[in-house]
């Protein structure tokens, strides 16, 4: 009985080690990925590799953590193809994601260090301005939505974790958001002549570090979840709020809806941050936003703020604002306290002298993660998870 409850007592030790190491290890890769979000710089690569050797070895024993190991995985392999370095990279998807034949390219990863491509979109497709709102609405837009402001509680707003809600408004309401609209359908009219055919407007505004990104996605009503498939905007409109450089830039593809092929050279543009710089593209074209590089711009607590609009032939409001916030909201009536600089009313003489300013062609788009397969040439459409995007 002695030996027999000796035997015991090194089992249950030996579950209970484990069990310590994996939640040591599931909390590193929490706050290791959480800190490289915020500020991407050199030190979260080497935290990333620990992290990652350590999970990996927690993963080993314990097949429950291999969903961590892969996002840690994942997140090692961004920075690396951050830093220019491929093939380590390529290394970590081969081994991590053996469905992966596509990823996004250094061109999009590393943005701002390769010269320019030569997209060329459809006309009436994309178009940007600096400047693009009179000073004084510019303000008032950013105060509404500033980073320490009452609309981020008053929604649970959380910078890692919440996801996509929105509201509705007729373009004839009133309101510092809608007035932003208004201008937005005369400045972008020649760029994006669909624009001129809305009616109604849905926004919603995201807060997050520099390190975030947003997956490459589609504009729909209710999330995609109409029963004849998505519904595209006419267009939609990006507006920058915060510093310049503070997050990556929005990449907007000439990929569309329905489309059965992808193109993998000079089928993009970056259009990189800058406060009161707006982009307008087309609803059904493909984007994303590529997460900031380097070290962040005002620190690991400054935040990418970013209003966007899509703008429809009609208003399409389908709840009205209780309980958690969810897509297609009406704005609310009632006086809360955060609502108030939604409804100020801007006075002050109209100094908008928007200027042009071109999104930057990506010569490359995809590069295929078999190298000896990547001739660069537009491919039948893979299956989205074959296309690795780091994020």
């Amino acid at each position: 009985m002695g030996t027999a409850g000796s035997e015991r007592r090194k089992r249950w030790r030996h579950k209970a080690c484990r069990r310590l190491q994996a939640r040591t290890a599931l909390r590193n890769v929490a706050e290791t990925l959480k800190q490289a979000r915020r500020d991407p710089s050199d030190e979260s690569l080497e935290r990333l590799r620990g992290a990652l050797l350590m999970i990996e070895r927690a993963a080993a024993a314990s097949p429950t953590l291999d969903a961590a190991a892969q996002n840690c995985a994942r997140a090692y392999a961004l920075a690396l193809f951050q830093r220019g370095r491929a093939q380590e990279g390529t290394v970590i998807l081969r081994h991590r994601f053996p469905d992966a034949r596509y990823r996004l390219a250094d061109d999009v990863l590393r943005y701002g260090t390769a010269k320019p491509g030569a997209t060329r979109f459809e006309k009436g497709s994309v178009g940007a301005f600096d400047d693009a709102l009179p000073e004084a609405l510019f303000r008032a837009v950013a105060r509404a939505l500033a980073p320490k402001g009452a609309f981020w509680p008053a929604h649970d707003y959380d910078d890692e974790t919440s996801g996509f809600f929105s509201y509705v408004h007729s373009l004839d309401e009133e309101g510092v958001v809608v007035e932003a609209a208004r201008r937005f359908r005369e400045l972008f009219a020649r760029a994006v002549p669909a624009i001129a055919e809305a009616t109604g407007i849905e926004w919603w505004t995201h807060r997050r570090p520099h390190g975030a990104g947003h997956q490459l996605h589609f504009d729909s009503a209710d999330e995609g979840a109409g029963a004849d498939g998505p519904e595209h905007p006419l267009c939609s409109v990006v507006l920058y709020l915060s510093e310049a450089r503070l997050g990556g830039p929005t990449l907007v593809t000439t990929q569309c809806s329905g489309d059965i092929e992808m193109r993998c050279r000079d089928a993009a543009a970056l259009v990189p941050v800058a406060p009161n710089r707006a982009v307008c593209f087309r609803g059904d074209l493909l984007h994303c936003v590529v997460p900031g590089r380097g070290p962040a711009p005002g620190g690991e607590t400054a935040r990418r703020v970013t209003l966007m609009i899509s703008f429809w032939r009609r208003p399409h409001a389908r709840h009205d604002r209780e309980g958690a916030p969810r897509a297609a909201m009406r704005f609310p009536t009632d006086d809360e306290a955060w609502t108030a600089p939604f409804r100020a009313r801007v006075d002050g003489a109209d100094d908008a002298k928007p200027t042009r300013s071109a999104p930057v062609p990506v010569a490359q788009l995809w590069t295929a993660v078999d190298a000896a397969a990547d001739d660069g040439e537009t491919v039948p459409l893979p299956p989205y998870e074959a296309c690795w995007q780091g994020f």
